[in-house]
Parts: structure tokens; sequence; C-alpha cells
């Protein structure tokens, strides 16, 4: 078996790759992950470097991204240009830094309370962080002796149903390549939460292959203006992301004032298959995500987190569809019987080649309604790709900002993260209720 080479970048390839991917049960969406997974790393860890030598010499663009009251938390973002191995590409990014917490502790912190508190944070963030980083909302109180609302009728139903309301980022790790060896594996089983300590990356692991899910994140967009309708898109679409040594921050004194810095990253792998959305979680061409946790000498710990993506070419994917528009309308219509009724006619259709391309509806209003004003509508009323791409940074910002602020519960509830034979099932597993 020789050796296969993605573009030249990067010295540590996998290993044949093609034909290691062929059997041992994986499917073609593995094969496809698995044979592209090293081009993305290779982008993400070049958008990495971009970014570390923009952070000095400054962007092309930069622009504030949120206002933030009566608490020590910075954010901007920012548009720029980076050369990729296939050309130019725009991109695009923001760096939040936040207040995460401060231990009620002495001001004048003895060398062994200080590095008790690193000890912690750093076992938090490279071990667990990524186990424990999605979290249950809230729901309301269902009450057992009402009926379920199922059945045609079910859509009218008022009664409180359950619901599985999550937020944050859920993990799970699919694939490893071992370092030594270049073999390439899956994880199995309650391994799949479980993820791994980030210090193996690099040590055991070449890289990891996890997915992720965002919980809640959709893009809003609102034709008329914040007081008219709202056109939702769900982006609840998995990505799959790749972990390598050169995402993982490990760091002791790094700068004046800091005791350690630990973090983690990733590149981000774009899906094989493309749905309705055309842009959004599973659809970036190239982009890395970093959340990197300080602890200064006072005890504050605080979080820095850098986005970096390409701008998109466009929002969403609609195909042209007429036959299938009609049966969705009519299933609305019929509460659902007439998929239930004329399911082989349907399936018929199905099949019949009658789709005519896809359009954007989103960048197709921006492109109307600046062609219809002379570019007034852009200049004016801010109906532009642009806005649309601060938009999007400022939704991403959110996201973020409400995973990492979801975490502190768990990391306060903690009382010894080092104490692993006391630590609780779910966090061990990464499995919450």
């Amino acid at each position: 078996m020789g050796a296969q080479s993605i573009d030249g970048f990067l010295a540590r390839m996998i290993h044949n790759a093609s034909s290691m991917v062929n059997g041992d049960g994986f499917s073609d969406e593995d094969r496809a992950i698995l044979q592209s997974a090293e081009k993305y790393l290779r982008d993400g860890i070049m958008l990495k470097r971009w970014w570390e030598q923009a952070e000095l010499y400054g962007y092309r663009q930069r622009f504030e991204l949120s206002r933030n009251f009566n608490r020590p938390d910075t954010s901007y973002g920012f548009f720029d240009e980076i050369s990729l191995p296939e050309g130019t590409m725009p991109i695009m990014g923001n760096v939040q830094e936040m207040f995460y917490d401060q231990p009620r502790v002495p001001s004048n912190l003895n060398s062994v309370a200080t590095e008790w508190l690193q000890l912690q944070l750093r076992e938090f963030v490279l071990h667990y962080f990524m186990r424990v980083s999605s979290f249950r909302q809230p729901d309301a109180f269902v009450e057992s002796d009402r009926p379920a609302g199922e059945g045609p009728l079910g859509r009218l139903s008022w009664c409180t149903r359950e619901e599985t309301r999550r937020a944050g980022f859920g993990f799970s790790q699919l694939f490893y390549k071992l370092r030594e060896t270049g073999e390439i594996g899956r994880f199995v089983g309650d391994e799949q939460s479980a993820i791994v300590d980030l210090r193996e990356i690099g040590k055991k692991f070449e890289w990891i292959i996890v997915k992720v899910r965002i919980f809640d994140f959709a893009f809003r967009f609102r034709p008329a203006g914040p007081s008219g309708p709202e056109v939702v898109f769900g982006l609840n679409e998995e990505s799959y992301l790749v972990l390598s040594r050169d995402f993982i921050l490990d760091q002791q004194n790094p700068e004046p004032g800091v005791l350690g810095s630990y973090g983690i990253g990733y590149a981000f792998i774009k899906n094989p298959d493309q749905g309705l959305i055309a842009y959004g979680p599973g659809q970036f061409d190239a982009a890395f995500e970093s959340i990197q946790f300080n602890v200064h000498a006072s005890g504050e710990i605080r979080v820095r987190m850098v986005f970096v993506v390409n701008r998109p070419r466009q929002i969403a994917n609609v195909a042209i569809d007429p036959i299938g528009w009609s049966n969705r309308m009519v299933d609305i219509f019929s509460l659902g019987m007439a998929s239930r009724i004329f399911g082989p006619v349907k399936d018929f259709f199905d099949q019949v080649p009658l789709k005519f391309g896809s359009f954007d509806p989103v960048y197709g209003y921006v492109a109307l309604a600046n062609s219809l004003t002379s570019g007034w509508a852009g200049n004016a009323l801010c109906i532009s790709r642009e806005q649309l791409d601060k938009d999007f940074l400022v939704q991403h910002f959110m996201q973020h900002y409400q995973a990492v602020v979801g975490s502190l519960l768990t990391w306060r509830q903690i009382r010894d993260w080092l104490d692993a034979a006391n630590l609780p099932p779910w966090v061990v597993m990464g499995k919450s209720s």
C-alpha cells in the first residue's frame, strides 16, 4: 500500500486512505468523510495560522459585533480573504472574550491554591468539557393521564407534549487515526459519547473525527424588517469536525499574569450531501473554531473564542419541484392523510424527473431589492449580503456564548475534577439526562 497525498501540504497524510476505508463496514458517507478529512484539516490549520498573524497586524475590515452591559466582555467581527491552494477565499470571523468564573477565595492566593485551580481547570477543559457541553433545558410537566394527541387530529391538540429541549453542543466521536501506525478505526458504543482526553491527541492519536450538533441554531430572515413576518431556516444539521494537536492548547505561564491556558479547537469537514441549507453547520468550505480558557494570577477565569469561516456564496438551496411542493401542500391541508392514501402515486411521481434546478430565495431577494432601488435598499435599509454575513456571525456568537455560560453550572457543581473515582457517571460517559 502506498501513502495518499492530499494537495501535498501536510506531511502526515491518511495512509492509503481509499483502500483502508473501503471495508470494515464503512458506509459511503463514512468513506467520503475520511477521505476528505486531511484536506479540511489542512485548510483549518491555514486559517488558524492566518488568524494568528491577522490578530497582530490587523484585518481588512473590522467591526463591532455585540454590546455588553456591566460585564467585562469584548467581541468583534471581521471580513478579509486568504490564499489557499485552490485560490483566494473571502473569509469572515468573530473573536469574543468573556468572563467565566471568579472563585470565592482570598485575593492574595498562595502558590498551592493557584496551582490547584490550574489543575482543576486543565482537567475540566481538556478531559471533560466536550463530554458535558450540552445540557437539557427545563420542560413543562406532562400529565400522564392525558391523551398523547396522536393520530390525524393530533396536530390540533393543545395538550402539553413531552419535549427534549437541549442547548449547547452535543459531541460524539466517530473515527480516529493512530499516530504510530496510521491505522484508521471507529469508536463504537459508549466510546462515542466519552470523548477522549484531548491530551492524547498528538500522542496516541494523529487526529479524531467527531460529529457535533449545535442545538437550537437557526438562521432568521425578515424580508420586511424587524416588525414583519419571519422566515426561519432551522440549522439543526450535524457537522463533522477533525481535531489534531494543532488545535489543542495546554500551556503554563503563556504570558504575564496568566498562569495557564487550556483550550480545544477543530477544523470543520463539509458534509458530503447538501440539503436545503447551502451555508451553515455542515456546509462550510473551510472553517476552524477555538475555545481557550485562561486562568489569571488573581484566580479569575476568562474564555476566548475564535471562529473563522469562508463567506457564503448562497444561503438556501431550494429545488424547483412543483410536484413535490403540491404533495406537501396537500399533506398539510389533509392533516397527513394524503400520504397514507396516495402513497403509491406519490412514490411514482417522486421518481419522475420533474425538477428544474434550484434557487436561493434569500440572496435572490437581496439582489431584486437592490436592483429595483439602484442600491438604495442596501445603503439605507441594510438589505445586503454583508448585513446577512454579520447577522450570521452574531448568531454564532450568541450560540457559543450560551454554550459556555451553560457549562459554568457543570464546572461549579463538581468539587474536585481530579477525583475521577467520584465523578458522576454522566460526566465520565458524556451522557446527561
